[in-house]
């Protein structure tokens, strides 16, 4: 009798729902960049400039969110393509959070009422740590 893989499901559930969180991030983003609906926490200093980046931003959003979903999912499959699309999508998380902490650190700003910020916090802690633990765990995948 062959032993079923058991993929990590804490790990698959927390890439689902960032996924459907950055998603959700790019909807808005995509949103307030055409001036249809402005969502609560883009408003303030700097609220043209921060929509004038917006545009790429959501792009980078929903396709960080689309694959985070897909290999989440695929994960709890035990599909092959999973792992490694895994691999990708947690070490982008891990880039663009760890980017955007040092720069709040080395600038000294960090918007506590602008909740994106809240996002690239956790998707950085999620992407570095799902990272490491599928690089050690590789061997499941097999």
């Amino acid at each position: 009798m062959e032993k079923k893989k058991d993929s990590n499901e804490l790990l698959n559930i927390l890439m689902i729902i960032i996924g459907a969180v950055f998603i959700f991030k790019a909807v808005t983003e995509f949103l307030a960049w055409a001036g249809i609906v402005v969502p609560l926490g883009l408003t303030g200093p700097g609220f043209e400039q921060a929509l004038s980046i917006f545009g790429g931003q959501g792009v980078i959003s929903l396709l960080l969110g689309f694959w985070c979903l897909v290999s989440g999912i695929g994960m709890f499959r035990e599909e092959e393509y999973a792992m490694g699309m895994g691999l990708v999508v947690l070490s982008i998380m891990a880039a663009v959070g760890i980017t955007a902490i040092i720069g709040w650190i080395t600038a000294g700003i960090f918007d506590f009422t602008y909740w994106p910020n809240y996002i690239t916090i956790v998707a950085a802690i999620v992407g570095v740590l799902g990272f490491l633990w599928l690089i050690f765990t590789y061997k499941r995948y097999d």
